[in-house]
């Protein structure tokens, strides 16, 4: 065990006086009250600013509740028109419907106006069986000439003698390969 040094104590002790150890704690005591109440002054500045800022959220509240009802209002508004538009477009619908359904449209078509249409078709038939002629006509004109998308006969026969050449080629090539 380490022995205290008592000299030390003995001297702090020689040298002790309760009015000096009170002026100390005295001292010691001011400070800490002038600490203390400077602490407290910043509470009450900052408990000041809480209340403003309370106030502050307060009225922020306040107006939010405000506005949401008259939001909640604009849109019962906005659906109350919704229905309503729904409600008139359903009912012109129906009446639409009502109208074609007990709508009867006469129409009497008379004998001259039967044979009008009658001639016209006659003459229609006319008119494409004159059109269908000439086309073959110039079909054949142009098969004769060799003419358009087909493959006349003389090259078909070119191009099958090109091809058993080039074949026979490939095969004595293919033969004097190996």
């Amino acid at each position: 065990m380490k022995q205290l040094d008592t000299a030390a104590l003995r001297e702090r002790l020689a040298n002790y006086t309760p009015e000096e150890e009170l002026k100390q704690d005295m001292q010691e005591l001011d400070g800490l009250l002038q600490e203390v109440n400077c602490q407290m002054v910043e509470l009450r500045n900052l408990l000041n600013e809480i209340h403003a800022l309370k106030e502050e959220l307060h009225a922020i509240h306040g107006s939010l509740k405000h506005t949401v009802q008259r939001e909640r209002t604009a849109f019962n508004a906005l659906v109350a028109a919704k229905d309503s538009a729904d409600n008139i477009v359903d009912g012109i619908s129906r009446a639409i419907v009502k109208a074609e359904q007990h709508t009867v449209i006469r129409a009497k078509v008379d004998d001259s106006e039967l044979a009008k249409l009658n001639q016209c078709s006659v003459n229609h038939i006319k008119a494409e069986k004159k059109l269908l002629k000439e086309h073959c006509k110039e079909l054949a004109k142009h098969l004769q000439k060799d003419e358009g998308i087909w493959i006349p006969n003389r090259w078909i026969t070119i191009l099958t003698i090109v091809y058993i050449i080039c074949y026979l080629a490939i095969l004595l090539w293919a033969l004097v390969k190996e």
